[in-house]
């Protein structure tokens, strides 16, 4: 599988499980619930694996910021990780 079928793969579960997600192909958003869940900005880097970066809030700037990179998928097997951070994120959020 090629970088442009796993993140097919990793936007159609985000969507599945009611994230919202933004329209890019190769850079696109994740998010549930802009208080109570993580975000996500999942990308295909230079490096060519995709990385997932978490947006975090600055209370110094008032807005949301892109944070470092937390996960390397690299595989299908990795997506499937990923897919399942997801899906348990949802599942366990704070104010369910």
């Amino acid at each position: 599988m090629d970088n442009k079928d796993l993140i097919k793969l990793i936007k159609a579960v985000a969507e599945e499980q009611n994230y919202m997600v933004d329209n890019g192909d190769k850079k696109f958003s994740i998010d549930f619930d802009q208080w109570h869940s993580v975000a996500y900005e999942v990308s295909e880097n230079s490096s060519g694996y995709i990385q997932a970066n978490q947006w975090e809030y600055s209370h110094e700037s008032d807005e949301w910021v892109l944070g470092r990179a937390v996960y390397s998928i690299r595989s299908p097997s990795d997506v499937i990780k990923f897919c399942s951070i997801l899906i348990n994120s949802r599942d366990i959020k704070a104010k369910r």
